[in-house]
């Protein structure tokens, strides 16, 4: 199981941010826990990484119901505050690391339009850099009592990250009440027609095959656990792969590992993630192979 205490919302005021304030309440009622809702008023501080924190009634501030619609969600403890700093992403990663937030929840776009369209540059830098996993929203994704029933996608890459990433999607299929489908997505190469040079694709059934086998063994494990769980293998790119399925499984979310803050490292994992959350039509959990973990049993052994 995972634990949270304490969560992070930002809002602007936008569809999308509302969104993801259900979420988070959601999450709060599930655990207990502290949500943070926050917004973050882009301005020059005496320095960048100081944080001016006020107490604000920030829904009233933006417009915003005090509650969700929703009669099954009680209403968790809830801190509204504005946060000043130079940027938004650098306020939100800020408060995060100052409080001590274990998860951010917020909406992959907000009020600044067709910037937006690619994800915009303050949800993929609180994706790419902050420690804490991070849950992006969209604007016509699932509310969380539409999710039971579904299933979270978790798209497995068989490297040594992936155990934590299966820890956490337990974790969070558990509260929504979702089970579990793993996916794997074999990459096939080429190499491209300007070299000059006629040398097809990796053939890749063995590889399947083998991703098969591999896959069936975690299931079974799971199982034996008492996880409801299955498994597809897809070949193509990853990106598109993971993508195409969470479509085909009509996913209620998608839990993917991010292997990197920034530069070579994002070669790994990082740009995958990225795109999925850009495009997924579902909600996104990234859970961070660096930084803080949700799962009591990794952190007491660390």
């Amino acid at each position: 199981m995972i634990q949270l205490d304490r969560i992070l919302c930002p809002t602007d005021g936008s569809d999308v941010a509302e969104q993801a304030r259900r979420h988070a309440l959601f999450l709060a009622d599930a655990f207990d826990a502290e949500v943070h809702v926050v917004h973050v008023e882009e301005r020059e501080t005496q320095l960048a990484d100081v944080i001016d924190v006020t107490e604000a009634d920030v829904l009233e501030d933006l417009h915003l119901p005090p509650v969700p619609n929703e009669a099954s969600v009680a209403v968790p403890r809830v801190k509204q505050r504005t946060v000043a700093h130079p940027s938004a992403a650098g306020g939100i990663r800020a408060y995060a690391e100052e409080q001590g937030v274990d998860l951010i929840v917020m909406g992959t776009h907000g009020r600044r339009g067709v910037e937006r369209l690619v994800m915009g540059s303050v949800a993929q830098e609180v994706v790419r850099r902050a420690a804490q996993p991070v849950l992006t929203v969209g604007a016509n994704g699932p509310r969380p009592t539409a999710l039971p029933d579904r299933d979270v996608l978790v798209p497995v890459d068989f490297s040594s990250h992936q155990n934590r990433l299966l820890a956490h999607a337990r974790g969070i299929a558990a509260v929504y009440g979702m089970g579990l489908v793993l996916l794997h997505v074999v990459e096939r190469y080429r190499v491209p027609d300007a070299y000059g040079m006629d040398v097809g694709g990796v053939d890749g059934e063995p590889l399947v095959e083998r991703a098969e086998v591999i896959l069936a063994n975690m299931v079974e494990e799971l199982r034996g656990e008492g996880t409801t769980v299955s498994h597809t293998v897809r070949s193509g790119h990853p990106a598109a792969g993971i993508l195409d399925a969470a479509d085909d499984f009509d996913a209620g979310l998608l839990a993917i590992a991010s292997h990197g803050r920034s530069g070579l490292e994002r070669m790994l994992m990082g740009s995958v993630s990225e795109t999925v959350v850009r495009r997924a039509r579902c909600p996104v959990f990234t859970v961070k192979s660096f930084g803080h973990s949700l799962d009591p049993a990794e952190a007491s052994s660390a």
